[in-house]
Formats: structure tokens, C-alpha cells, sequence
């Protein structure tokens, strides 16, 4: 059958014709393509077969059947032409406090980026620029961001070490390598102490609480206490839970995660698989209606009790974490600040048709529901440098990005 038949009349076939290629890689050919239509990515792949960005041609066959298998995640995008691309995005325009997701993570992705193209430095020891095409205000996308990677502290090990050997020595170098790329490598053994989930949530919380000045420790709060509790929820208990609002930020801020959790498992295939992958996946660790739960009870100022739902075990493991997270983010030069948020929610008709809505309102909540069980608020350890001495200071938020966009440089626009 001819595809370009069942096309509308007017259609443009070369449209068609490039939706198609742009899921082929280099070498492979579709059967719903014309045979004399020549391919644009196999034109390009031609030309850069003189200048191969990864020019170990074993790594670059195990990363191209990976990516094949769906088993790395945007590797072979860098090592085959050292570009990548993220077109979605769920940010709030009205919220200004959070940097878009693409900044955010951009610290972490240049380290990345080293760890693949170590063996693409020039003679002068200079790494070939990576093209983003990332989403966030004020990027049109008329041109990519031409960033530049970033060597890790101590040197960038190579990739057939961390890809190829099997020795204890290289496993211990994958994870050191995996917790560089976030900065948490003097974190190292605290984290390793911890099981793979909290290993997980711990390392991505810390990076996000040294890149965003505005994260509170309420925001903080709510993450881990839905982790903990998402840890014996069954789904039918996912899917009955009812939110009477839903708060735009906490929309956003579980955005934010869900990205970093690909952002991880990005980390973990440049390094190797220090972690299977099936570790690393979103829900293990998070629930975006939990969140959202977990985030109006905290802000609320819910003692903990009743926020790890009457659950003794999981308030020692709360103070623990949470006490871990500090500690280190302390170590780093960040006190986290107690910030409670009035709720910036949703409201309407959940439907899609005439008539439903969206209101986008700012109310203060009236107080948490007290438990007669349970009279005390949680105020944490009380040693230096603990979870508890961190009070409001009303300081405002002053955004580590604001002058990230002026770092790069930018080239014209090239067919794609």
C-alpha cells in the first residue's frame, strides 16, 4: 500500500517523508519510504564520516545498540553527532521563583557531556561544543545553545574503564563518577549507606537544593514524605486518591523531579550502570497526586505524624534523610530556609467540554486537622548543622541562571 495515497488532498508528502526519517538512525531504511528518496540523515551521516565525534568505534557500537534496545538514554545522540534535544516542558509562566527545567539540569549535563566526548578533546584539550535544543522562556529555537562540557573534579575517567571493565575498582569508579556529575561526590559515603530508593531521591533532592535558591524546606518535606509513604501504596490506593485542589506549583515542582529522574538515568548510562536501570524509574520513588497531597499538608504545617500517616518507622526514617540532606547541603554553603506557601491551585470542572474552567487562585488554608494522637509539630534533631536550625529569613530568591543563557554562543540554523 502506498502510504502517500491515504493522505489528504493537498498534503504536504515531504513532511510525511521527514517524520518518518527522523526515527531512523544512520544505516537503517524504512519500508514506508520511497526507495529513490534520498535521506537527509544518511546524507549527514555520510559527511561526518570523516570527523566522527566518538572515535572509539567499539563504544560506539555498544551505545548504538543500546539506544536500539531503548537501553541508554540520549548517549548515542552525543557520541554519534554530539546533539540533543528536549521539545516539552510543564512550567508555570506566572511563577517566575523556579529557572526552567533546562537550566536547572544544564550544570549536571555538561559533566555529561565530558565523560562521553573525553576522547573528541582537541589538541589543545578542548571539547567539541554540544548543540541543545532544550524548551524554556525566552528561547525561541531558532538556533541551539552551544554548550560546553564541563570536566569533572579530579579528572574525567574514560569510557572503556567505565563501560568495559568489571573489576571492583571500576565499580567503585562508576559510582564516583555518577555522583560527580551532580557534585555530591564528597557526599559519597553517606549516600552509599543508604537503600537504592533513598539513594536515588537523597542525591536528586541535594542537587536540586544547591541549584535552586528558592526550594524551601517544605518543598523538601513534601518530596520525602510521599517517598516513604509511596513505598507501601498499592495502585488501587494510588488511583483512589482524591486531591479536593491542586496547587500549580506543586505541579511544577513534580515536573521539575520527573525530569531530574531522567537526567539520572542519562547520568547512569555515561557511566556505565552503576544502577540498573529499572532502579532509576519514576515510580519507585514518586507519585504525582501523593505529591501533591503530602506538598498542602506540609505547607499547612502538619505535624509529622500524621504526614507519614501515624507511622513511627517512617518518622526515624524521615529525620534521618532529611537530617542527611541538610547536612550536606550545609557543607555546601546552602542553608534551607523554612518558607510555608499559601496555595496557588486550580479549580473547576475537570471535564474538557463547554463550560469547564480553570482558575489559577491564591488563598490561605485554614490549619492542618490536629490528630488527638499526636500533639507535637516535628522540629527535628537538634544538633548543629541538623534539619531543625534552619529558620525563615525571609530572604529573597536570587536565581543561580539568571545569567546562564549570556554563557553561550550561538550559530545559525542548519537544515534539519
Amino acid at each position: 500500500m502506498d502510504l502517500e495515497k491515504m493522505l489528504p488532498l493537498g498534503s504536504d508528502k515531504l513532511i510525511l517523508r521527514k517524520g518518518i526519517e527522523s526515527y531512523l538512525l544512520p544505516g537503517q531504511h524504512s519500508p514506508w519510504l520511497p526507495c529513490d528518496f534520498t535521506s537527509t540523515l544518511h546524507l549527514a551521516a555520510e559527511q561526518k564520516k570523516d570527523f566522527p565525534i566518538c572515535l572509539d568505534q567499539e563504544i560506539f557500537q555498544i551505545a548504538k545498540e543500546q539506544h536500539m534496545r531503548a537501553e541508554n538514554h540520549m548517549i548515542y545522540n552525543i557520541l554519534s553527532c554530539a546533539e540533543i534535544e528536549c521539545s516539552n516542558t510543564l512550567e508555570d509562566e506566572y511563577d517566575t521563583s523556579l529557572p526552567g527545567q533546562a537550566l536547572i539540569y544544564c550544570p549536571a549535563r555538561q559533566h555529561i557531556y565530558s565523560i562521553l566526548l573525553e576522547s573528541a578533546k582537541d589538541a589543545r584539550g578542548a571539547y567539541p561544543v554540544v548543540k541543545e535544543w532544550f524548551v524554556y522562556a525566552g528561547n525561541s529555537l531558532q538556533q541551539p545553545d552551544l554548550v560546553q562540557p564541563k570536566q569533572l573534579p579530579d579528572g574525567t575517567p574514560n569510557l572503556r574503564t567505565l563501560w568495559l571493565n568489571r573489576s571492583a575498582e571500576a565499580e567503585k569508579q562508576r559510582l564516583w563518577t555518577f555522583l560527580a556529575c551532580f557534585q555530591l561526590q564528597d557526599a559519597a559515603e553517606e549516600l552509599q549507606a543508604l537503600e537504592i530508593p533513598f539513594f536515588v531521591i537523597c542525591s536528586l533532592l541535594l542537587y536540586l537544593v544547591l541549584q535552586v535558591d528558592s526550594l524551601s524546606l517544605e518543598d523538601l518535606n513534601a518530596f520525602m514524605a510521599q517517598a516513604l509513604c509511596l513505598q507501601e501504596k498499592s495502585a488501587s490506593q494510588l488511583a483512589d486518591l482524591q486531591l479536593a485542589q491542586i496547587d500549580s506549583r506543586a505541579v511544577q515542582l513534580g515536573s521539575v523531579f520527573v525530569r531530574g529522574l531522567g537526567v539520572l538515568v542519562m547520568a547512569n548510562s555515561a557511566c556505565g550502570f552503576p544502577f540498573r536501570m529499572e532502579d532509576l524509574m519514576p515510580w519507585h520513588i514518586f507519585d504525582g497526586k501523593l505529591f501533591q497531597e503530602k506538598y498542602h499538608q506540609v505547607h499547612r504545617g502538619c505535624p509529622l505524624y500524621q504526614l507519614l500517616e501515624h507511622n513511627e518507622l517512617r518518622c526515624t526514617k524521615f529525620q534521618n534523610l532529611m537530617d542527611l540532606i541538610c547536612k550536606v547541603s550545609s557543607a555546601n554553603g546552602r542553608k534551607i530556609q523554612s518558607r510555608p506557601r499559601p496555595s496557588s491551585f486550580v479549580i473547576g470542572n475537570p471535564g474538557r467540554g463547554r463550560g469547564s474552567h480553570r482558575r489559577l487562585l491564591n488563598r490561605n488554608p485554614s490549619p492542618c486537622h490536629q490528630p488527638q494522637c499526636r500533639e507535637r509539630q516535628w522540629r527535628g534533631p537538634q544538633q548543629s548543622g541538623s534539619f531543625s536550625e534552619f529558620q525563615p529569613s525571609g530572604s529573597q530568591y536570587r536565581p543561580r541562571h539568571q545569567s546562564l543563557r549570556r554563557q553561550f554562543q550561538f550559530v545559525p540554523r542548519w537544515p534539519r
